[in-house]
């Protein structure tokens, strides 16, 4: 009897304690209180669309190279996945970038290929590098106010064309959330 009321009880608790997952469309995301998924598709659709816009009509040519977003928000947002979703969608449009974080790798590796232990048709070439001409950099702000027991928060992301050559900045773009949501317990 002890032994089958051991089993039923290790059977509830562990059928209890597993859990299911599924899987929706990203288009059919709805908004939350936090930034969300909403958010990051909203923002990566009209700033890579207005990018590569400029790039293609005004640009034509150069390469880019991406500045970690600033989060100066209250929300913990993963600027990094903002930056893949835009990075990958302008990549798919044939805008160019390079990623001067790999410098020192790629130049150590090309030394080696020197040191006549690496065989011809596999070394790297030297003096093949490209340089950034233009620099991405962004910022996601915002503005929260509580009325009536809402919470209401006006975010925008903007991000910058910077060319290296002037300093100019030759692009800019924002995007802008007004989200209001019930808050629990204010106003006690």
């Amino acid at each position: 009897m002890f032994k089958r009321f051991f089993l039923l009880s290790f059977s509830i608790v562990f059928v209890s304690c597993s859990s299911t997952a599924s899987y929706s469309k990203v288009e059919n995301a709805k908004p939350t209180k936090q930034w969300g998924v909403v958010e990051v598709k909203e923002t990566a659709r009209s700033m890579s669309h207005s990018l590569s816009v400029y790039y293609k009509t005004e640009l034509k040519g150069g390469y880019f190279e991406w500045r970690p977003l600033q989060n100066s928000t209250s929300e913990h947002i993963d600027t990094k996945l903002i930056t893949n979703e835009i990075l990958n969608q302008l990549t798919k449009d044939k805008v160019p970038f390079v990623d001067t974080s790999i410098r020192e790798d790629a130049t150590k590796e090309m030394a080696f290929g020197r040191t006549g232990m690496v065989s011809s048709d596999s070394r790297l070439a030297v003096g093949k590098f490209k340089s950034p001409s233009h620099q991405i950099k962004g910022e996601i702000n915002e503005v929260v106010n509580f009325e009536s027991g809402n919470k209401i928060q006006y975010i925008s992301v903007t991000l910058f064309l910077v060319s290296l050559e002037t300093n100019q900045i030759v692009w800019s773009e924002q995007t802008n959330f007004l989200k209001k949501s019930r808050v629990e317990g204010y106003g006690f």
